[in-house]
């Protein structure tokens, strides 16, 4: 069983050099792989650095062993539907949503062996400018395969976790609906609510507020300042489990309004749990 993507077995094209393709494209570059770039912008600061072997325009996507789709999630899904992948092609994605993602693949011809992709790690600022080699060292990579392909996925499923753990991430093999519950609650929400946070002390125009953030919120804050395509896209796409999220964080607001009215002995209780 053929379990890695081997260096010389072909190269890895990335589409969408931004900060995780490009980033991506460093780590891959650095393991053995020939990586090549396509994006609507010039890659040659990449080129130049040694991240990528080359930028090709899409009719390379027939020599590649390997697409990695690192688009906003609007983007992965037109270029599943549209893109000419062939058979035997491991194909995947770094999207933050996979039950689209997962359903614009089904669609694929017989042969193209797509695995879904989220690598847990990202940055406030975006493009190849803020990319670097290190950037997903640590972080979880979720790795969803494909409907009937088994409790993990198979062979494609285990080279896609084999290209996360060559870039210092930990794959986490999940299904797309677990996927989708679990990062509406850990990471669509609260760039939701940092937003919301942002926009309210914007509409107050108070200068002591500015001064008087500290490091916890200044880190909470900072979600408010990501690209608006790329979460646009995820909320467009999450939307149904975003909106349960956020009515159990209504809930779990209201017990500590409760609890605070009732006595501060019960915030705290109700505190101590929560942070368990």
């Amino acid at each position: 069983m053929e379990r890695t993507v081997e260096p010389g077995s072909g190269p890895i094209l990335v589409l969408g050099c931004g900060l995780v393709g490009a980033s991506a494209a460093a780590g891959w570059t650095a393991a053995g792989h020939e990586v090549w770039g396509h994006d609507r912008r010039d890659l040659a600061p990449l080129v130049e650095r040694g991240w990528l072997a080359r930028r090709v325009p899409i009719e390379a996507l027939a020599e590649a062993a390997v697409v990695v789709l690192a688009l906003p999630v609007g983007g992965i899904l037109a270029a599943l539907r549209r893109l000419p992948f062939r058979a035997g092609q491991l194909v995947t994605d770094t999207g933050s949503v996979k039950g689209a993602v997962m359903a614009a693949a089904a669609a694929l011809p017989p042969g193209v062996r797509f695995v879904g992709g989220h690598p847990m790690a990202g940055e406030a600022r975006g493009g190849y400018e803020a990319a670097r080699p290190d950037l997903f060292r640590g972080a979880a990579w979720a790795v969803v395969a494909r409907s009937g392909a088994g409790e993990h996925g198979g062979a494609e499923s285990e080279a896609v976790a084999a290209l996360a753990r060559e870039l210092g991430a930990t794959p986490v093999p999940c299904a797309a609906g677990e996927h989708d519950r679990v990062v509406a609650l850990t990471s669509h929400l609260p760039q939701l609510l940092a937003t919301a946070v942002a926009a309210e002390l914007e509409g107050r125009d108070e200068p002591l507020a500015a001064a008087l953030i500290g490091r916890g919120g200044r880190a909470f804050l900072r979600l408010a300042g990501s690209g608006y395509e790329v979460w646009r896209d995820i909320l467009e796409h999450n939307r149904a489990e975003v909106e349960r999220a956020l009515e159990a964080v209504r809930g779990r607001a209201a017990q500590a309004s409760d609890a605070l009215e009732e006595d501060f002995a019960a915030a705290r209780r109700l505190a101590e749990r929560l942070a368990k």
